[in-house]
């Protein structure tokens, strides 16, 4: 978990409060994370609480200050909808997060980056550039398409790869 510092006095323009103000309406009114087998969705009682205390804790004042505390309720509403929330729901139980929530998300993240400060631990550090590194590794390989777990890497002249 990185270290997140608090600065003591971040550029935070009323558009920037408006940011988070329109993010944690949004989730408040539009996003679920309590599904159930019937295929019926519900917001659980936390999710609404954590969207109205961001709400509550906002100052739409002329020069506004968001204090740790108020930093701390929007990263918490972040991490939530990060998770198991979704605002977009498809044919055949598919959930998802819309355009316009992941933009939202976007922006409080903007906004995140005035107010925080995140350190990685050493340890963090190595965990990260091993999962880039995955990362990039992973691009050599084809990508599956449907379940077929059968297929077999192929090699740059279209042959299966030796052992």
């Amino acid at each position: 978990m990185p270290t997140i510092l608090y600065r003591n006095d971040p550029d935070i323009a009323p558009q920037d409060v408006m940011k988070i103000a329109v993010y944690a309406e949004h989730v408040g009114r539009q996003c679920y994370d309590v599904f159930e087998t019937d295929g019926s969705r519900s917001r659980s009682e936390s999710l609404s609480r954590r969207a109205q205390d961001v709400s509550d804790s906002l100052d739409f004042g002329d020069d506004p200050y968001l204090s740790p505390e108020t930093t701390k309720k929007v990263l918490d509403l972040r991490n939530t909808v990060w998770g198991m929330c979704f605002d977009y729901f498809g044919e055949r139980g598919h959930l998802g997060k819309s355009t316009d929530l992941l933009r939202m998300a976007q922006d409080v993240e903007d906004v995140l980056d005035k107010l925080v400060i995140r350190y990685l631990s050493p340890e963090e550090l190595e965990e990260a550039e091993a999962e880039a590194d995955w990362a990039h590794e992973s691009q050599f390989y084809p990508k599956i398409e449907g379940d077929n777990p059968n297929i077999i890497p192929r090699d740059d002249k279209g042959f299966g790869a030796s052992a």
